[in-house]
């Protein structure tokens, strides 16, 4: 009974309502993919497409480790703080995410054709320049850094140099954008938060590499 008095529950509430409000800010600036992911058939048979329109989602990615960042920092008021991101963010965010689903859509589409073929050897070549990218593209967000060749390779550079923090990134974003595609109402409206907050965390340890370079 001690042990239950102790526990600071308005903590946990805030918490726990923060992310909550996180993830339907998150639902609303990821509409237009969201509905197409709903109109339409596999994701897997027009992967140019869903990755073209998931560059929407950049600006959304980069409001939400501003939100967190701002709640680090005591202001509760997470929904403000998303969409005032979310509004001063949104050029350069979404340079960051176009250019990284334009490479990635090119990069994945030589993918295709290497593999089985006579060029099969290079197939893991451009697998981890595909890591790289979406590596380069999150450090990018969260440093809400603007899309200059300097910042471009200290986030690259910092991404393959700190390569579990990236490897663990990486896969955090692929378990959070299957559980979107396979169970619609646990992806979005319980996991985009805290699977974010993760990726936001190990972001910073890059990040703060490269605030000098923005």
């Amino acid at each position: 009974m001690r042990l239950l008095a102790r526990l600071p529950y308005d903590t946990v509430f805030s918490t726990v309502y923060a992310g909550l409000k996180i993830n339907l800010c998150l639902l609303a600036a990821c509409l237009p993919l969201l509905a197409a992911l709903a109109a339409g058939g596999s994701p897997l048979h027009a992967w140019p497409f869903y990755t073209a329109l998931a560059a929407l989602c950049g600006p959304a990615a980069a409001a939400a480790f501003a939100a967190f960042a701002a709640l680090s920092d005591g202001e509760h008021r997470v929904g403000r703080a998303f969409w005032n991101a979310y509004r001063t963010s949104f050029g350069r965010a979404l340079a960051v995410s176009a250019c990284a689903a334009a490479a990635v859509i090119v990069l994945a589409a030589d993918f295709q054709l290497a593999l089985g073929g006579p060029f099969g050897a290079v197939t893991p070549l451009l697998a981890l320049l595909i890591a790289l990218v979406a590596a380069t593209a999150t450090a990018l967000l969260a440093a809400d850094a603007r899309l200059r060749r300097t910042t471009v390779l200290a986030c690259a550079y910092v991404s393959i140099r700190y390569w579990y923090l990236s490897l663990a990134n990486l896969a955090i974003l692929g378990i959070l954008a299957a559980a979107v595609v396979a169970k619609p109402a646990i992806g979005l409206f319980l996991l985009p938060a805290p699977a974010l907050y993760a990726v936001w965390a190990n972001a910073r340890h890059l990040t703060a590499r490269v605030a000098d370079a923005r």
